[in-house]
């Protein structure tokens, strides 16, 4: 072998080996989470693809893919994207900015309203009264005595469509002539007074009523599902996001609460469920609570299924006919407001009022990272599982803490349990 021929082969082994620990320190720091980010890299390092492997792969994504996949929609394919939330907790509205953001995404805030509001009471009065009367009702119609009905769980007596369950024939006309304007319907008497922007002239009888007290149900044995306040303004904001559909003409919206972690791969995942929902879909929920949505078959796609009893209201989207089928439920004058709005949702599902459809595992589930404006604490210490997290993302990015979950095979989740039958019970 020649001279030349030997340094020049020193050399490329050389500069092999400067280039394979260049390559080696530049992919420790990016796995060590160091201070190098992939902004800060060399792209190709990552990118370069000289087979060419991937060519097929893109060129089937370019042609196969359905628009929605490969075209970005800054309301995930919905007219809007609506947020409810307080006007007051901005810290929440920062949040979700800063979530919607990371996605391209657009949202629309909808006020809701502060539980201490008189009018919150005032309709606490107005439910209290027609308590009263559905009991009377029902009672007779079933011949029982009203010391037997009640409970809060879904499908409970305050939600059933007809006195009862042997008849089709609905609760009679409720006149109160205190509402004759509004043909004694008190709930379209509210609504008035809403649009018209005077909520404060509806004044309680009793500005200290204790709603709980009021409205204790003592045939439900979970105090927390007991009607409060909060309960009630947590009720009347979910209707001012379904009437904003309503209002600006919404083909189909998405509404979300202010305290949600999404999948980082949500739009994609959602643009291949969504067009497989039938056309007459009225609801489907991306999010729900503890995982029961499996009761029904797989619908067309492997995390599709018709509805079953989709807990909590972090995550759900309506149809047009949807939101008119959903609005007209919960309005009703002797159903609103009897129950947490979260309870009512399911139940007209599980008497097949509405055809709705479930997200499993879900899409979206709630933080529980911060305090609740309903109940004292977080809620469930259960808030769900996503595969890749992007509040996590958000997080890691700002160099903050980020909650780590630890199995305990002592205290499973209440999906876990429900899916796989085990024994052990949650605390």
């Amino acid at each position: 072998m020649s001279t030349t021929s030997s340094k020049r082969t020193a050399y490329s082994l050389v500069g092999a080996l400067i280039a394979l620990v260049v390559l080696s320190s530049t992919v420790h720091r990016w796995n060590s989470g160091g201070d190098s980010h992939l902004d800060r890299l060399n792209p190709t390092v990552f990118l370069r693809d000289p087979t060419n492997s991937l060519s097929y792969r893109n060129h089937l994504e370019r042609t196969t893919s359905p628009p929605s996949q490969i075209t970005h929609s800054p309301t995930l394919t919905f007219d809007h994207i609506y947020v409810l939330s307080l006007p007051t907790r901005q810290d929440r509205r920062e949040q979700m900015e800063e979530l919607a953001k990371a996605h391209g995404l657009r949202i629309t805030f909808v006020d809701a309203v502060n539980k201490n509001e008189p009018f919150i009471r005032w309709i606490a009065e107005r439910a209290v009264e027609v308590r009263a009367e559905r009991l009377e009702i029902m009672a007779r119609a079933r011949k029982v005595d009203v010391s037997t009905l009640g409970g809060l769980h879904i499908g409970n007596d305050w939600l059933v469509q007809t006195p009862s369950p042997d008849s089709a024939r609905p609760f009679p006309p409720r006149n109160d002539p205190r509402y004759a304007s509004h043909g004694g319907n008190w709930v379209e008497y509210l609504e008035a007074h809403a649009s018209a922007g005077t909520l404060d002239q509806l004044v309680p009888s009793d500005p200290q009523l204790n709603v709980t007290a009021a409205l204790w149900d003592p045939n439900e044995r979970i105090a927390g599902r007991q009607v409060n306040e909060g309960v009630i303004s947590t009720f009347w904001g979910h209707t001012r996001a379904i009437k904003m559909i309503l209002e600006n003409g919404d083909r189909s919206a998405l509404v979300l609460e202010d305290d949600v972690d999404v999948e980082w791969d949500l739009e994609r995942l959602w643009s291949r469920i969504e067009r497989r929902l039938p056309e007459d879909w009225e609801s489907a929920f991306l999010g729900h609570c503890w995982g029961k949505e499996l009761l029904k078959p797989q619908y067309l796609h492997p995390h599709l299924h018709r509805s079953s009893i989709p807990l909590c209201l972090h995550a759900y989207a309506l149809s047009s006919a949807g939101a008119s089928h959903a609005l007209s439920l919960l309005l009703n004058p002797w159903t609103a407001y009897q129950t947490a709005v979260d309870t009512a949702f399911p139940s007209f599902i599980s008497f097949n009022l509405l055809n709705s459809f479930s997200v499993d595992p879900p899409l979206i589930i709630q933080r529980k990272d911060g305090p609740s404006d309903i109940q004292q604490g977080v809620g469930s210490k259960w808030r769900g599982l996503l595969m890749d997290s992007t509040v996590e993302r958000i997080r890691r990015a700002k160099g903050l803490e980020v909650w780590e979950d630890m199995y305990d095979e002592n205290n499973l989740d209440p999906a876990t349990v429900f899916r796989y039958g085990t024994t052990r019970k949650c605390h």
